[in-house]
C-alpha cells in the first residue's frame, strides 16, 4: 500500500524492500528425512506410501502424512512405476 512503501522510503531510502524473507509454509521433512526416504525406495522401489509412512515412523521417529510424502517424492524426481 500507498502508507507501506511512504514507511519503507522514509527507513531506508528506497521503495523496494532488500531484506530476504522467507516465502510459505516451512517443510515438514528436512534433507536428512529425504535422504532417508529416497534410501528406502532405492533399497525396494515397491513400496507403497503407508509402507513408507509407517518406516519412517518406526525407524525415524517421523510422523507424516503419506500426502507429505508423496510431494516430497514429486520433487526429488521419483517417478511412478
Amino acid at each position: 500500500t500507498w502508507f507501506r512503501i511512504l514507511k519503507l522510503w522514509r527507513e531506508t531510502g528506497d521503495v523496494v524492500n532488500h531484506r530476504p524473507t522467507l516465502r510459505g509454509r516451512l517443510r515438514a521433512l528436512d534433507h536428512e528425512d529425504i535422504d532417508c526416504l529416497l534410501r528406502l525406495i532405492r533399497q525396494n522401489p515397491d513400496y507403497f506410501l503407508d509402507e513408507l509412512t509407517h518406516l519412517l515412523a518406526t525407524n525415524e521417529f517421523i510422523s507424516v502424512h503419506f500426502t507429505t510424502i508423496f510431494r516430497e517424492l514429486e520433487r526429488a524426481n521419483v517417478s511412478y512405476k
